[in-house]
């Protein structure tokens, strides 16, 4: 019985698709001791080589030794410059799973953020709506208009007096270019 498609497939991707002695591309599988002679059809007793080796070493049973050990030498030589497909996939697989893993944990962490800071401009809100006697409060006096948003807190800050305008002024009660005080 001959080798298996599957089995040769396998054993000319560990080769390189390359012959095993003269790194010629274009290979067979061959038997390394002959099926006439007992040889079985699996991996150990397969050899990736092109038709020029094959016939030229193939049949000489001193030389059986010497492919076994260059079948073996090149597909160490294979696996170490290109690397193993199955390797490479599980490693390239084990790195997205560490990005998924990493990636989802920093969105779970944002989203935790994003949800406190929601909660948290929510309360302000409901703060800001509940308290508009006193803080969040149209400030209207003979120089001065703003909106207080809290102590030293305040928006649209407008002095009549000296003409200063503030989007948002923090940390006083008075105009800073004449020093007129906020309600």
């Amino acid at each position: 019985m001959p080798f298996s498609e599957k089995l040769k497939l396998e054993v000319k991707h560990k080769a390189a698709f390359s012959c095993c002695r003269c790194r010629e591309i274009g290979i067979d599988i061959h038997h390394i001791l002959p099926q006439s002679e007992g040889g079985s059809d699996d991996f150990e007793n397969a050899a990736p080589l092109c038709q020029n080796c094959h016939d030229r070493f193939g049949a000489n049973p001193e030389k059986r030794k010497e492919i076994r050990q260059m079948r073996d030498w090149w597909f160490d030589v294979v696996k170490e410059k290109y690397g193993s497909g199955q390797e490479k996939f599980e490693k390239i697989n084990e790195l997205i799973l560490q990005m998924e893993k990493t990636q989802g944990e920093k969105l779970d962490s944002l989203k935790k953020d994003i949800s406190k800071e929601l909660s948290q401009l929510k309360e302000q809100k409901n703060d800001v709506g509940k308290s508009t006697n006193t803080e969040a409060r149209q400030i209207v006096n003979d120089y001065i208009t703003a909106t207080r948003l809290g102590d030293r807190v305040y928006s649209d800050f407008h002095c009549k007096k000296c003409g200063a305008s503030i989007g948002l002024m923090i940390g006083s009660n008075s105009c800073p270019s004449c020093g007129t005080q906020a309600g």
